[in-house]
């Protein structure tokens, strides 16, 4: 229910207008607030309209170029506006100006129109005559306006962009733009004479009809300007001899270093469709082999990479070939086999071991396999390279053993997106039709229906039924018609849950009318059960566009080559990571004529769900980044959309997840270690995927005990391996306390006063942490280090230097001292931690390393784990800093808005003297010495009913037996009329716990209590009808909690 913009509302937004254009403000308002957005710094125009669609009643877009693109990416939100307000809201107007519009663009806006009821018009006002020679000289129409309708009741809000952003998926996220973002009510100059702008121009506007568009597209093909296509990344030079790419080139210098280091085996880590087989074709040229074998399991990946060969070698056709099956050419110079055929021992007896000078071992992640071994260790090549996507294995295998431990190129799905290296997608997480998930074991394609029970086989021919009902099937077209991209014929892989399912909804798909291609739709199921050639045909078909979908289980998961493939729908749950991207990736090679990928995920109600923004963003370790990656929704030009209902089951999944179990940790530290060839440091963690650093150290409480943990484990079972334990000298107690106290205390980086106070004394090596640190602020660093002791005052000065946001006060450096002396401690935390101080404070004012702790450096171990656990702090604290940074949220008072906490991270921070026992500190504690209180809110999950007025007010109830003479409430009480006198003498953080995370240790922190209000005595009935005093008032905080944050603290809509 709506509320009038009341007096409060009016002084808010008069307070924000003076804060931006006359005299600037910290806590007013930010959704009133002037503000220029520059898509720089994490403020883009995408971010800005979506968050305006989830909010608004209508809008108004008056825009002079529109692309397919921009509206794939806005799609779920459009359709989200439409749902929430009857679909009888909102209008677009654009332009034919200089044909910039694509007729897809005006098609995809018309679907647009249709599915949401938002009305679309072209700006064509009447003219007396037209000149064909020019056809859109009459039309000159260049604004870049957004207007979205905020109903405050009677009084409605405006918030209007006017800029150089246009509705183009660049202009709203990549390019440099001006957009100025205003405010104002609906009695305002500025709305009146917006609205009358409007008007005007949907006066002189036409309708946007399939008539309009016919005549529109005989225009374009006439008229339009030339514009350059995207091309395949293979193609790239029309010269005879094919070039490499930028990352090409880095990885064949990577491959000559090894050689000239005299490894002779290397792998390549590369995302599916970056150009492998290509770059292994340009590394054969520049080694020039006398013979060379390419190993892969498809005979039709081989028939590719033979083409690739032959156009980047420029050899003659009959150097080349192929030995799989009938094919028996193994006399040439470069031959392309099978593994099964190669790898038979009769086969292998006709070849000697110093055949081929090269060896390329393709999907190299099945080098584990039996077969490929046999050829592996059958031949002695000078070089040997290993090529995959997913070096990943869940069988323990060691792929990168046999390969020397030698990586010479990575590139991973994130960052092959954000180099542009691959089609960008639109991913789009749709609810599944059946609610209810199915049991594991009928769901799971692995378990053969001869193996089930009478009960478990009636319960799958249940499910199946489910599957293929013709309500389903009704509801996944018109779902896949909605996010298609109009006009592109579709070309799909769709990936079904079992091999029954797949066969029966190609049938039932078709039976149903294709309405974009005005037919009924053409598909084939193709599962293990299909002959090569039936595969291979269905292929064939399905890249010349004479099918629309090949239905499957995992048969296409790797190892075939569908560069046109543009649509890919998923109907089976996520139960790997791994597959997901392999699934994916079919459809993110380049290939002419292709703008992107749309992708079609339909979402049940699945316990690991949580897989699914994990195998997107590659975030494993905690869940919460893996929540906020779905706020990002964006890599590089590629988007990522869920509709509410699956968001929800998305975040529910996420809930549940335990991403610090000890199988999964395992797994990330074997891949790591196996990758590696030695123990992997948290460093090596925190450059792959630093959310896994602080769970796995935390696991054993701190990384060296578990390392020894997951030697101790690796060394026995099925896949032992050869353990390094023995590398490992055992630590004292007092040792083993220092590296818990950091893990505890600095590993997250949230305060990085201490660990800068060690890394000076410690004699770190900075580059190691920061390559691209620059030589003013090393300078400065060698400086202070090399004087052995540091002062407050020099550690301002490396604040200053590393990290300028950080609370540089007295007080904050003064608490990172009584840290490091285990002064703050309580007398438990200090035994746990050693009871050994770390620095000891001298005469002069400076500390400096104590006896005890500098002895213990003395040994290589603690050392190296010490240092690596100063070295990943640090690196966190600089992440920490750059997200703040990037998202415009300034530290208060060392704290940073949205990050989490523990009872003890507050103590600390807040500058706390000493260390208390939180039992003692309960919902809150004033601490009268540094002015603050800090109040700690278990959201519906406590005896007292702290609960959320709206986003900006918070009602909170006292202690028991409280009363205003209390000495924690005559101390926010006095001064409370001067807010900014008061807020420069009171601290009052507040942190929450939700209530789905009440077994957690840490709280979040939405910001600082500016005021109290409405205090009042009053009385708290416990559950057992007993009663007590309390105080209740309501927190004012500085500033209104954002609408994502608010919704997962309350599971309530911040509207």
């Amino acid at each position: 229910m709506m509320r009038n913009m009341d007096d409060h509302d009016h002084s808010s937004l008069v307070e924000a207008l003076l804060s931006g254009f006359v005299n600037k403000k910290d806590n007013v308002d930010a959704q009133y607030e002037p503000t220029l957005i520059a898509n720089h710094d994490g403020r883009t125009m995408e971010y800005a309209i979506k968050d305006e669609l989830q909010r608004s009643q209508d809008f108004d877009m008056s825009v002079a170029f529109v692309s397919q693109g921009a509206l794939q990416v806005l799609k779920q939100y459009f359709l989200d506006f439409a749902d929430n307000n009857d679909h009888q809201a909102g209008r677009i107007i654009t332009s034919t100006f200089n044909y910039f519009n694509s007729p897809k663009a005006f098609r995809e806006l018309l679907k647009l129109q249709r599915e949401t009821g938002i009305q679309v018009q072209v700006w064509q006002p009447e003219r007396s005559s037209r000149n064909d020679d020019d056809a859109t000289a009459a039309y000159p129409y260049h604004p870049k306006g957004y207007v979205f309708h905020h109903a405050q009741g009677d009084e409605p809000l405006y918030s209007t962009y006017v800029g150089s952003s246009n509705l183009t998926i660049n202009a709203l996220n990549s390019n440099r733009e001006w957009n100025l973002k205003v405010a104002t009510t609906d009695t305002s100059g500025l709305a009146e004479q917006l609205s009358e702008e409007i008007e005007s121009q949907i006066s002189e506007s036409k309708p946007l009809t399939d008539a309009w568009l016919k005549l529109y597209e005989e225009d374009f093909k006439k008229y339009a300007p030339q514009r350059p296509n995207r091309k395949p990344i293979e193609k790239t030079s029309q010269s005879q001899t094919i070039q490499p790419n930028a990352m090409q080139v880095e990885a064949l210098m990577n491959l000559a270093q090894l050689r000239k280091q005299g490894e002779s085996r290397a792998i390549i880590v590369s995302a599916t469709g970056t150009g492998k087989t290509y770059l292994s074709a340009f590394d054969v040229r520049q080694v020039k082999p006398n013979r060379m074998l390419y190993i892969a399991q498809q005979e039709q990946i081989l028939k590719k990479a033979e083409e690739s060969f032959q156009k980047v070698l420029g050899c003659p056709k009959s150097e080349l070939g192929l030995f799989s099956g009938g094919s028996k050419e193994s006399d040439r110079k470069y031959v392309f086999a099978t593994v099964q055929t190669m790898s038979r021992p009769e086969t292998l007896a006709q070849f000697d071991a110093d055949e081929f000078d090269y060896i390329l071992v393709d999907e190299v992640h099945h080098a584990a396999a039996e077969s490929y071994k046999r050829v592996i260790d059958h031949f002695q090549p000078n070089f040997m390279l290993g090529m995959t996507a997913t070096p990943e294995r869940t069988d323990g295998a060691n792929i990168f053993e046999l390969f020397g431990n030698n990586v010479a190129y990575e590139i991973r799905l994130q960052k092959a997106l954000e180099e542009d290296m691959l089609c960008p997608f639109h991913y789009y997480g749709v609810h599944e039709y059946i609610q209810d998930a199915p049991d594991e074991k009928i769901a799971g394609k692995d378990v053969k229906v001869e193996s089930m029970t009478d009960q478990e086989r009636n319960e799958l021919s249940r499910w199946l039924e489910e599957l293929a009902d013709p309500n389903r099937v009704r509801y996944i077209i018109d779902k896949i018609q909605i996010y298609s991209e109009a006009g592109t014929p579709v070309q799909g892989l769709v990936f079904c849950s079992r091999r029954e399912e797949a066969k029966r909804l190609s049938d039932l798909f078709n039976q149903q009318m294709n309405q974009q291609a005005e037919r009924p739709y053409r598909t084939k199921a193709i599962t293990g059960e299909n002959s090569q050639m039936e595969r291979d045909t269905a292929v064939a078909q399905l890249e010349n566009g004479e099918l629309d979908y090949i239905f499957t289980v995992d048969l296409f998961n790797e190892g075939v080559d569908i560069p046109h493939v543009n649509q890919i729908v998923m109907l089976r749950q996520t139960k790997s990571s791994i597959i997901f991207t392999q699934q994916l990736g079919r459809g993110l090679r380049k290939a002419s004529g292709k703008d992107c990928v749309v992708v079609i995920d339909f979402i049940g109600n699945y316990a690991n769900n949580y897989l699914i923004p994990i195998a997107l963003y590659g975030h494993t370790g905690d869940r919460d980044v893996a929540r906020k990656n779905l706020q990002r929704e964006t890599i590089g030009v590629s988007s990522i959309s869920f509709d509410k209902i699956a968001r929800e089951r998305v975040l529910a999944s996420l809930d549940t997840a335990d991403l610090s179990n000890m199988k999964l940790l395992s797994q990330q530290y074997q891949q790591m270690r196996y990758e590696l060839g030695r123990i992997p440091m948290l460093m090596d963690f925190a450059r792959r995927d630093a959310s896994l650093v602080f769970t796995m150290a935390s696991k054993n409480d701190d990384y060296l005990s578990f390392v020894r943990s997951r030697e101790k484990s690796l060394s026995r079972g099925k896949n032992a391996t050869i353990s390094y334990l023995e590398q490992l000298e055992s630590t004292s107690d007092a040792q083993n306390g220092v590296l818990k106290m950091l893990t505890a205390t600095q590993l997250r980086g949230l305060h990085p006063h201490e660990l800068l106070v060690l890394a000076a004394l410690c004699d770190v090596d900075w580059r190691h942490i920061d390559p691209d640190c620059s030589d003013d602020a090393l300078t400065v660093f060698h400086n202070i280090a090399s004087r052995h002791a540091i002062t407050v005052d020099g550690l301002r000065t490396l604040l200053m230097m590393f990290f300028p946001d950080a609370d540089r006060s007295g007080l904050q450096c003064r608490s990172a001292f009584a840290t490091l002396d285990y002064s703050y401690f309580i007398a438990a935390n200090a035994k746990r931690f050693g009871q050994t101080p770390l620095v000891r404070p001298c005469d002069d004012g400076s500390y400096r390393l104590t006896a005890e702790f500098s002895s213990m450096l003395g040994q290589a171990t603690f050392r190296t784990f010490f240092t690596d656990t100063i070295e990943a702090g640090l690196f966190n604290a600089m992440a920490l800093t750059k997200t703040a940074r990037k998202h415009r949220i300034q530290q208060n008072h060392g704290f940073l808005y949205g990050e989490k906490y523990t009872v003890f991270d507050v103590m600390r921070l807040c500058g706390w003297a000493a260390e208390q026992v939180p039992q003692n500190v309960g919902g809150y504690r004033l601490d009268a010495d540094t002015g603050s209180l800090p109040i700690f809110i278990k959201y519906e999950a406590s005896q007292y009913g702290d609960r959320f007025l709206n986003p900006s007010e918070i009602e909170w109830f006292s202690k028991n037996n409280r009363s205003l003479t209390s000495n924690e409430f005559r101390w926010p009480l006095n001064g409370t009329e001067d807010t900014p006198e008061w807020q420069n003498r009171h601290f009052v953080p507040v942190f929450i716990r939700r209530k789905a995370e009440e077994q957690e240790k840490s709280y979040y922190f939405v910001g600082s209590a500016v005021a109290l209000d409405d205090v009042r005595e009053s009385v708290n009935r416990s559950e057992d009808g007993s009663e007590s005093k309390v105080i209740v008032s309501t927190l004012k905080l500085i500033k209104p909690v954002d609408p994502e944050l608010y919704r997962h603290l309350t599971g309530k809509s911040a509207l």
